[in-house]
This record gives C-alpha cells, structure tokens and sequence, in this order.
C-alpha cells in the first residue's frame, strides 16, 4: 500500500508522457518513413500523411488538456492517495465484493430452481414438424409468470450490486469526515452497513428498480428484434434503426448505472433520498467534469496496472509450479496458465474497482466539503 501510494504520481505523469511520446512518433514514423515507400500517385501515400495529421493532432489536444486541467490531475493523484490510506484503514472492505458474489450465486440457484418450475408449467404438446419430440406450451397466465420472474433476477440483482457500491461509499465518506478523530476512521464499514441495513435500503431499491426496468426494456427489445430478424435483413433502413436503437438503449443503461452508484454516495453524504441523490450528483458531477474525468481516468491507468501485475505474476507463478514440480504429470502447462489468468482477470477487477469506487466517493466528499467550508475545509 505504501509503495502504492509513493508511486501514484510517477505512474500517471509517465503514462501521459508515454502517450504522448507514442502519439508523436507514431506520426513522425507514419509521415517521414512509411509514406515515402510509396509513389505519390499511391493513394496510400495521401492516407499516410492523413493518419499523420491526425495522430498529431489528437496529440496536440491531449498536450493542451493536459497543460489546461493539471490542477484537476494533482487532484487526481491526491484523491487515489487518500483511497490508498482508505482501503488501509478499511482493510476488510476487500471481503465485500466475495461477499456479494456468495449472495449473488445464492440467489441465481433459487432463481433457477424456480425458472425451471416455471418453465414446466404448461400443456406438452408434439413439436412441429418433429413428431417425436414434445414442447411445453404456456399459457398466457405462466408466460406473466416468467416475465415477472426474470423482472425478479434482474432487480434484486441490481439490488445487491447496488448495496454493495452504498456500503462501500458510505464507508468512504464516513473514514473521510472521521479520519482525522478519536477512531481514525476505522469501523467505518460496519456503520455503513448498518445505514444500508435501517435506513436507505429503500434508496438502493428504487436505484435498482430504475436501472432494472432499463435492462427490462432491452430484453424486450432484443426479444423483438429477434422476432424481426427477417425483416432487418432484408431492410437496410429497418436494420441501422434497429442497431441504432439498441444502442441507444445500452447508453441509457450506462448512464443509470453510473448516475445510480453516485447518487449512493450522495444519499450517505447528505442523509436525502435516491431522487435527490440522483441530481445532486449530477449537479455536482457537470459543475466538476475536469476533476471527475481525470479522477476516473486515473482510476482506469491504476485498474490497468494492478490488473496486469496481478494477472502476469499469477500466470508466471503458475508456470513456474507447473514446469518444476515433480509430482505432476502434464503434457503442456500452457492451458491452466492461460486459465488461471483468466481467474486472475476477473479477480482482480472486481477487487480493484473498489478503489476506483472509494475513488468517486472521496472526490464527492471533497468537493461537499469544500463547497460547505467555502473552500476552507481539510
């Protein structure tokens, strides 16, 4: 943690130096020695100056937003920082996400379980052109039942995504406020889950409810598009709308999700409910969109490079093992390596986006600090 917390800064202004060292060569190579190994009549040779333009031009505008929001970089670093000292404190805030993973199979195997009953339900009646096999026929009564079901999976598991991202904010903005006290911050978590626990589950419902009905409305979308799969394909016009509707519809449920996990935070830091969270949030969010985007970008190049390590030390630990010890007979180790970093993959995102989490929650505890002390809080 400490090493972490040391390195902070270098890794972030070394990986912007390096995009930009990468951008800038990348154009020089492009302009100055790809191009020339074609003939100027070469339509390849106009596309490589294109590309160099461009490459340098993206440069430029990374150069100029970083020369304009250092300040919200510094800001950054620091807030990463201060997650660090957070997580430190908070050190069991890691069994959460096994936590709600445990919770999450549990649910999924009663789901299934009854999914399946559900299914059952129905008249067996010979499949259609296929005598010799039978499928269930529902009725409209059992088909209301499956879609109140699935409805079902889908809320209580936004629910649990989403009381998961309020004790861990909650947490966060508790150790924030109360770091410097008698306790230090420490059993921050337990307070926030009891806050969860009596007093704003109802919060996190109606978060959930909104973010379900909008991935409701994209199954039922993509049920129907499936149904009109030949139409699509026969119709240029009808297939881009359809294309350009689903994703419209995958852009709104990203937008709710990450409207959602910040107006938890808003509903610990200032005791409101989930709609006013909601637009203090926002509010907060488009009023500070230089701090939130470089915090978040920061978030992502540390994700990254944790997700990497962990991910390259476990396949080369499992190598290791594999290749040296006697007592296994293999025939390659290249396949379990390759899944354990897999597992690895997994594992470690979902641990880390703790940070990038804590993250957003100690960046909306300063801003409200500072809008309270009138730029005088500490």
């Amino acid at each position: 943690m400490l090493l972490l917390k040391q390195l902070a800064g270098i890794m972030i202004y070394l990986s912007i130096g390096l995009t930009e060292i990468i951008l800038i060569v990348g154009g020089f190579y492009s302009y100055y020695y790809a191009r020339p190994q074609y003939e100027k009549d070469d339509p390849t040779y106009d596309y490589l100056a294109y590309t160099a333009y461009v490459v340098w031009g993206i440069a430029g505008i990374l150069g100029l937003c970083v020369l304009c929001c250092l300040k919200s970089i510094a800001l950054g670093v620091a807030v990463f920082q201060t997650t660090v000292e957070y997580v430190k404190s908070n050190w069991m805030v890691f069994f959460l996400p096994a936590a709600a993973s445990l919770l999450s199979f549990i649910w999924i195997t009663i789901w299934l379980s009854a999914a399946i009953f559900i299914f059952s339900v129905g008249t067996p009646e010979a499949r259609e052109g296929f005598p010799y096999f039978t499928e269930i026929k529902w009725s409209d009564q059992t088909r209301y039942i499956m879609i109140y079901h699935v409805f079902a999976y889908l809320w209580i598991s936004a629910f649990i995504i989403g009381m998961t991202q309020f004790i861990i904010g909650a947490s966060t903005v508790i150790w924030y406020f109360d770091c410097r006290g008698d306790s230090y911050g420490k059993g921050s978590l337990y307070t926030a889950f009891s806050w969860g626990a009596k007093w704003h589950w109802s919060s996190v419902a109606l978060g959930s409810l909104i973010i379900a009905i909008c991935q409701m409305i994209r199954l039922a979308f993509e049920y129907y598009r499936k149904k009109m799969a030949a139409v699509e394909n026969a119709n240029g016009l009808v297939k881009f709308l359809m294309c350009a509707t689903g994703y419209c519809l995958w852009c709104l449920e990203k937008c709710v999700k990450y409207i959602s996990k910040n107006a938890y935070i808003q509903v610990a830091l200032n005791n409101c409910n989930f709609l006013t969270g909601a637009i203090n949030a926002f509010v907060l969010i488009l009023r500070n969109a230089a701090d939130f985007g470089w915090t978040n970008t920061i978030g992502t190049v540390y994700m990254f490079f944790g997700a990497f390590f962990i991910t390259a030390t476990s396949c080369f630990g499992t190598y290791v093992f594999l290749v040296s010890y006697d007592g296994l007979q293999i025939s390659s180790p290249i396949p379990t390596t390759v899944v354990m970093g897999f597992i690895a993959v997994m594992l470690s995102y979902q641990f880390l986006s703790i940070f990038s989490f804590s993250s957003d929650a100690i960046l909306q505890a300063y801003h409200t600090d500072m809008t309270v002390t009138k730029g005088k809080g500490n």
